[in-house]
């Protein structure tokens, strides 16, 4: 479903899409956005200790969404 949105060239909705299949996937799994954010949080610190690779962050601007949605 989100590659078919994204063909369209409807990045926004499929972000939407990517954000809701996250949000349920972490219900399924029973996984707080604490545990996310800590998980996440400890992958970026042992990249950048590695010295290997680089964390970037791929869509900045939904980020905010994310946040007013979980609050």
């Amino acid at each position: 479903m989100i590659a078919v949105v994204r063909s369209f060239k409807c990045d926004s909705a499929a972000a939407l899409l990517e954000m809701a299949e996250l949000e349920l996937r972490m219900k399924v799994h029973d996984i707080s956005e604490a545990e996310l954010s800590a998980f996440c949080h400890e992958l970026e610190t042992r990249v950048q200790s590695s010295g290997r690779g680089q964390v970037i962050v791929l869509r900045p601007k939904y980020e905010s969404l994310a946040r007013r949605k979980s609050t």
